[in-house]
């Protein structure tokens, strides 16, 4: 069955989605890893056959081609867990989970840009299709998510060039630097120094060359300044440089994700100054967007929509969407018949072979070659209505009576391996939609779980108004999810200790 997980910016602070993204390319192997020591030390069967993950600026999500809901779910839990050092019950807060036509509506209006920061921007269909890429380049992905995803990139094509919303199909930097610009009072005679040398510098770089900027510096908290710049036209900035071309500097592009890297005292003395922060990692120390002239846009400053949600273009992009999610329903229901007709064929076409040989023992040379092929034309124009008639049955929803009565009419015993349908357990789970990952086993009510959680809830309560510094992380989460958001601050104390290491 499909099943997905997801965290991101719709529902969770950047701070967590930061957090809980640590490692995340080592997921992948890490949900391998850990389904391997379950299966070893349980003698059971896999549940994953196949996973997909994207991980983005803008959320963490797993879709999973798994034979268990909550064992899938369960496990991709335990494994981001362990990749981002966060304790598992935080984990689950901030997770939502999935199972059937939720996910494809999901992912197709993710590819698609409808749930991005900035609405309709481009660049994260090109990030899924690399996250699939992956997947598929390590042998991890299945035909039911080959299916998935190959819908979505024509789902995203369709998209941009039927239904352009928001962005209408620009690049977050491209908007980024927009902001900036309006900030700036415009570009011309500014100079603009580039922190980091990744995917968002090198955007970020083409377009303030297209808006006239030439100025450009460039700075690599890693040692990769000399290349970049080289390649980009750009001038290379050593670290003893930094704060110099820092205080030069009317806009700078903070996008390295290495951390800590650019700090308060650094912009002392620097004038106005626009600072596009574009890394979830931030680069910038916290006390930056507190200095007077300096003027900080992050992520979450650059939202992009449409104010109606009438819009037309929205409710075209939304209608493709939906197409889209139909057309892999029905693609899915055809693959369940696939078996009942290959199993047919192989009996029509082994009853053809005695049949042939019977012949050839009776006649032989011309005369049997134009017997066979007179046999095998009239099977196949036999096989032909079944065939098709299994297909309208399929994609109608009725897979699985076109199985039971090809069973009763011909005696071959197959399956379509979905036809027993979910277990109880995950039928509720389709029905439910998208839950919190902590709420799709939900505790009985009176349970020793249920007064755990409910003693950890009020306790969590009571701390949160002692202020932030008293309460754990673990313990602000249960109280912020309680209202089904993820807390603001979660993830500071660990970034904090990050930042000291790195200064």
């Amino acid at each position: 069955m499909l099943a997905a997980l997801r965290a991101s910016h719709e529902r969770v602070d950047l701070d967590v989605l930061d957090a809980l993204t640590r490692d995340a390319d080592t997921l992948p192997a890490v949900i391998e890893e850990l389904q391997a020591e379950r299966t070893g030390s349980t003698g059971a069967a896999p549940v994953v056959a196949g996973q997909v993950v994207v991980s983005t600026c803008n959320r963490l999500e797993v879709y999973l081609d798994t034979d268990s809901f909550h064992e899938g779910v369960d496990l991709v839990v335990d494994a981001i867990s362990r990749t981002s050092g966060i304790e598992r019950d935080v984990v689950s807060l901030c997770f939502d989970a999935a199972m059937d036509t939720p996910v494809p509506q999901h992912l197709y209006e993710v590819t698609s840009g409808l749930r991005s920061i900035v609405l309709g921007e481009a660049e994260i269909a090109g990030q899924v299709r690399q996250a699939f890429e992956a997947a598929r380049r390590e042998g991890r992905t299945t035909s039911m998510l080959h299916d998935l995803f190959q819908h979505g990139f024509r789902c995203a094509k369709r998209v941009a060039t039927q239904a352009p919303v928001g962005a209408a199909g620009r690049s977050g930097a491209s908007v980024a630097v927009d902001r900036a610009g309006i900030e700036l009072g415009g570009f011309e005679g500014r100079t603009a120094l580039i922190v980091g040398t990744g995917a968002y510098a090198r955007l970020g770089l083409a377009e303030l060359t297209r808006r006239g900027v030439t100025d450009l510096r460039v700075f690599s908290p890693s040692g990769r300044a000399a290349g970049f710049a080289d390649r980009h036209g750009a001038q290379r900035v050593e670290a003893g440089e930094l704060d110099t071309a820092l205080a030069e500097a009317d806009l700078v592009l903070a996008c390295s994700g290495r951390g800590t890297s650019l700090f308060p005292e650094q912009f002392l003395g620097a004038g106005r100054t626009v600072v596009l922060d574009l890394a979830l990692h931030s680069d910038l120390h916290p006390l930056v967007r507190h200095l007077k002239g300096i003027t900080v846009l992050g992520l979450a400053d650059l939202h992009v929509g449409v104010e109606a949600a009438d819009d037309p273009a929205l409710v075209t992009a939304r209608g493709i969407v939906a197409e889209n999610v139909e057309a892999f329903r029905t693609q899915q229901e055809v693959r369940r018949i696939d078996p009942a007709m290959a199993a047919l064929r192989r009996e029509v076409a082994d009853a053809a072979d005695d049949e042939v040989d019977r012949l050839r023992r009776d006649v032989s040379g011309e005369t049997a070659e134009v017997l066979e092929r007179s046999v095998r034309r009239i099977l196949a124009k036999v096989m032909h209505q079944p065939a098709e008639r299994a297909r309208h049955l399929a994609e109608t929803g009725f897979a699985d009576a076109y199985v039971e009565a090809f069973h009763t009419i011909f005696g071959i015993d197959i399956s379509t391996g979905h036809a027993a349908g979910p277990q109880e357990d995950d039928a509720e789970a389709a029905a439910a939609g998208w839950m919190r990952v902590d709420r799709t086993v939900p505790s009985q009510p009176g349970t020793a779980m249920a007064a755990g959680v409910d003693a950890m809830t009020a306790n969590a309560l009571r701390s949160v108004q002692q202020g932030p510094a008293q309460v754990s992380a673990a313990t602000l989460a249960w109280a912020a999810m309680r209202e089904g958001t993820c807390p603001a601050g979660f993830g500071a104390a660990a970034r904090a200790d990050r930042v000291s290491s790195e200064a």
